[in-house]
């Protein structure tokens, strides 16, 4: 199992990411550190703070002025894998302790499965100073608690923290797209569920999704502090797919479905105004005549 650990000047959320690793109770692993162009020493500290629990499975890798994207700084660490699974544990989320005993056990279990997903839950927090409070917690499954390319063209449903993949899909699929600075998570997962089947494991949530919603700079969260580019690139991958389906395909499918939904929607809009204006005149006619 290798875990990558994606990082920026965010000390306290490394420090409590990797003791949440030291905490899993499966110890047959590695882990390898990006610190994605920021400073050296802080990560070094907190390194060297537990080398005797690390027993020599901790790599640091420093990346002199950033990769350029999330996705890039992924890629590598996961290129230097020696595992026979690979998950990404950004700096800021956390695990249950028998996480990767739970996800290792299912591949094992089924070995046509090309990666699973844990049940997570979100955690709202609050970061000030070296300290964070809990504020809040929310579901965060797929619906049906399964993964479907249905549900994944909507949005994504699975989130770093919660995904473990076998390392030869990696080969298969491709990397993480580099140019894109967000989604870049769920452009993969929609070609890893293209590729095989993604399990769904655990009861009880396995993977915490820690999220900061009113945070701001390097404490951010960027489903939030890059919210725009979230959605710049969300477009940018759908209308990549569009062209790819357009040279195969032709573009008259798309014309007659876009023009449909729009009168579709339309004509339930009227039908409820309709309705609503129907029901606001009788309500004043039954007032009427009572008086």
């Amino acid at each position: 199992m290798t875990i990558v650990i994606r990082t920026k000047d965010r000390a306290p959320l490394l420090r409590r990411a990797l003791d949440d690793i030291l905490a899993q109770t499966m110890s047959d692993w590695e882990a390898i550190v990006v610190n994605d162009g920021g400073r050296h020493a802080p990560v070094d500290e907190l390194v060297t703070e537990r080398e005797k629990q690390w027993e020599g499975r901790l790599d640091v890798i420093h990346v002199e002025g950033g990769t350029g994207s999330m996705e890039a700084a992924a890629n590598l660490g996961a290129q230097r894998a020696r595992g026979e699974f690979v998950v990404v544990h950004d700096d800021d989320d956390t695990w249950a302790p028998d996480f990767l005993t739970a996800m290792v056990d299912a591949l094992d279990t089924d070995e046509g499965a090309v990666a699973a997903a844990a049940r997570t839950e979100i955690v709202f927090e609050r970061l000030e100073g070296d300290r964070t409070t809990e504020i809040g917690r929310a579901p965060f499954v797929p619906p049906g608690e399964m993964v479907t390319m249905y549900d994944l063209l909507q949005t994504n449903r699975i989130v770093p923290i919660a995904l473990v993949v076998r390392r030869s899909v990696y080969d298969e699929i491709g990397w993480y797209d580099p140019a894109l600075k967000a989604v870049g998570d769920w452009e993969f997962n929609l070609r890893l569920v293209r590729h095989g089947r993604v399990i769904f494991v655990g009861d009880e949530p396995l993977a915490f999704w820690h999220q900061r919603p009113h945070a701001k700079g390097p404490t951010s969260n960027s489903v939030f502090g890059e919210s725009l580019d979230h959605m710049q690139f969300d477009r940018m991958v759908r209308d990549r797919a569009l062209q790819e389906y357009i040279d195969r395909n032709g573009i008259g499918g798309l014309l007659y479905l876009s023009k449909h939904i729009e009168d579709t929607v339309r004509y339930y809009s009227i039908q409820q105004t309709v309705r609503r204006a129907g029901a606001r005149l009788s309500s004043k006619l039954r007032i009427g005549r009572r008086r």
